[in-house]
């Protein structure tokens, strides 16, 4: 029973992540018009116009959605015995492959996405789920978000543009509250070989590479690495 209880769960999720993915764009047009009536009032069309240059892109069928994570979500529960952990877990993967799939596909990032992603870090370390503990997450999001705040105000100075994006501050502050503070030299290390070595291999020839995709993907090994020399003490 419980299974099948994780099994539609986890495909509510997933129906919940195809509409969000779906419907992103559209709802980011919409955004931007009503904060433009906002401050120009004067200018109002009688309808919202399309003006984005980026388009919606299909973001595959629901019904796959549905029973991948679905069947994530009983894998996790096979896995980890702990339905409280399981759910927790999986609505983490969840996110992060939400923002790996918009920064891919659009080259942004949502901070609504990266503040669940915090939210979900600080509520795993108060709960005992992270590798951390509260006052350890909420020190080490902060010294993420100010590190690469940092090296974004630089490359910014430096290049006269914005070289990183916004948005990787914000997510890199969600990331750190799961991963401990002294592993942040190998989580910038590890995204940066894992985006080189990407672009090389696939010879991607877009202008900006999307980090967020790789941040990620170092933030998930370096606390897989770090569970597992846990469990061998």
């Amino acid at each position: 029973m419980i299974y099948f209880a994780m099994f539609l769960l986890g495909g509510i999720l997933g129906i919940v992540l195809w509409f969000y993915l779906s419907d992103f764009i559209t709802r980011l047009q919409h955004e931007i018009y009503t904060a433009y009536v906002e401050l120009f009032p004067q200018n109002r069309s009688p309808s919202q116009p399309h003006f984005s240059s980026i388009q919606q892109k299909k973001c595959g069928h629901i019904l796959r959605y549905f029973l991948s994570v679905g069947v994530g979500f009983i894998f996790l529960q096979i896995a980890f015995k702990d339905s409280t952990f399981a759910i927790w877990l999986g609505l983490t993967l969840i996110i992060l492959w939400a923002i790996s799939y918009l920064d891919w596909d659009y080259q942004l990032i949502s901070t609504t996405l990266c503040l669940w992603l915090i939210t979900l870090g600080l509520f795993g370390a108060d709960n005992h789920f992270s590798l951390l503990t509260l006052s350890e997450s909420i020190k080490s999001a902060a010294s993420f978000f100010i590190v690469f705040y940092a090296i974004y105000s630089i490359a910014k100075f430096y290049y006269g543009k914005e070289a990183f994006g916004r948005g990787d501050y914000w997510l890199a502050m969600a990331l750190g509250s799961f991963i401990h503070l002294e592993t942040l030299p190998h989580f910038l290390l590890l995204a940066s070989v894992l985006g080189i070595c990407f672009s090389l291999i696939h010879k991607k020839k877009k202008e900006f590479l999307p980090f967020a995709p790789f941040m990620n993907l170092s933030a998930i090994i370096i606390y897989f690495v770090k569970s597992l020399s846990l469990i061998h003490i």
